[in-house]
């Protein structure tokens, strides 16, 4: 590989560059979306208790978290009848409160691999599953092309360009690894900008540049602070307060995706305390972190925090949890109808299990999705983001604004 095919790939890796359609756009869409991909499948009935159940304190006799008004310090925070929030994630009960945040229990793909990586492939590709999967495209990429420029692009905060977005639209990736200096040498950012001087791609390289430049700066200054060696919990809120600046601050930047790792409880999960509620605790800090850097955009923006898969009901002989079915989705932000747990509430008891281990899918994690779309964004069919699916009258939820 000789110089420039070597600069020219590491564009399309390193800096992983979008085509001058999204670069070049003037303006996005008045919706702002932020997938937040949770891998390693989280516990969502650690996050939103159902406290109303016997049957969950029956079954996880160590890691149940306490009932609102147990009279334990570390009690989950009621949010109705049935379900209470978890106390390390109390950040979270401040937009709940101003309903600016809504929980989708029981939600899922079809998939019933539990495998981490089949599953978090087919929900990013936004494909059912059945027959053979067809890895050219995600739905957030087809999403960008629906959409089409100058209205929307994507940008995905991850260290590699993720599935989600790979496809026919050009998108970029920016690493929000910290602690690393800028990876381009001195005076390379020139030399790259000097090549694409005179061609459709000058301000595509020119705007890629600086924008690793802008996220290697400020990552170097908020990752030192905020790590103290909390580990990568602690590290989403510097990651986040940086992806809510550039979002906010870049109109090319409409649909964002980013990833959060350290999900796979299946030894020592804790309840109120532990390592899942300190996950959930930087979770939480997190996305109010984002809200509040989103600042007048925050009324037009959409966050949805979604996994590949739950945890099972009852909890393993290691006081953790192990693969299951069904998790929990949140969403956030001014165009949520906030303030409320939707979707279909079967119970919670042997007899609702799916395969007598996991939470049944209710609710079809593209129905969240169709809504977000149709109501937000504008888009008018849903076949070109979802091939196949369309979303029948009985499954809205109603909880798009």
């Amino acid at each position: 590989m000789d110089r420039r095919q070597f600069v020219r790939a590491s564009l399309g890796t390193g800096l992983a560059l979008a085509g001058a359609r999204v670069w070049a756009a003037p303006g996005a869409g008045s919706t702002k979306l932020l997938v937040v991909m949770l891998r390693g499948a989280y516990d969502g009935a650690s996050l939103l208790v159902p406290y109303s159940s016997e049957f969950y304190y029956r079954s996880r006799p160590r890691i149940a978290v306490p009932r609102p008004g147990s009279g334990d310090p570390k009690a989950a925070i009621r949010l109705d009848a049935d379900w209470a929030l978890n106390a390390a994630a109390k950040d979270l009960h401040a937009l709940y409160a101003r309903k600016q945040a809504a929980f989708v229990p029981f939600s899922g793909s079809s998939d019933t691999s539990r495998s981490h990586f089949h599953a978090q492939d087919l929900m990013e590709m936004g494909q059912r599953e059945g027959g053979a999967l067809d890895y050219s495209s995600g739905f957030l990429n087809r999403l960008v092309e629906a959409l089409g420029a100058p209205r929307a692009g994507g940008v995905a905060f991850t260290n590699n360009l993720t599935l989600a977005f790979k496809g026919a639209v050009p998108v970029p990736n920016v690493s929000l690894r910290g602690g690393a200096k800028n990876p381009l040498p001195q005076g390379e950012g020139e030399r790259i900008a000097a090549m694409y001087e005179g061609t459709p791609l000058a301000v595509v390289a020119a705007s890629g540049i600086e924008t690793r430049r802008e996220v290697s700066e400020q990552m170097m200054a908020e990752m030192t602070e905020s790590a103290r060696g909390a580990g990568p919990a602690r590290a989403f809120e510097a990651r986040a307060r940086l992806v809510g600046r550039l979002m906010r601050g870049k109109p090319a930047y409409s649909v964002g995706f980013v990833d959060v790792g350290g999900w796979d409880t299946h030894v020592d999960q804790g309840a109120a305390q532990g390592s899942l509620a300190t996950s959930l605790e930087g979770l939480a800090g997190g996305l109010s972190a984002f809200a509040e850097e989103m600042g007048s955009l925050w009324p037009g923006t959409v966050v949805v925090v979604m996994s590949e898969f739950g945890r099972t009901a009852r909890e393993n002989g290691n006081r953790g949890t192990d693969h299951g079915h069904a998790n929990f989705m949140l969403l956030l932000g001014g165009g949520v109808k906030g303030g409320k747990v939707y979707g279909k509430w079967p119970g919670l008891d042997s007899s609702h299990l799916y395969e007598n281990r996991d939470l049944a899918v209710t609710t079809d994690f593209r129905d969240v999705f169709a809504e977000l779309l149709e109501k937000r964004m504008g888009v008018k069919t849903l076949t070109p983001v979802f091939p196949g699916y369309r979303i029948e009258e009985k499954s809205r939820l109603g909880l798009i604004a």
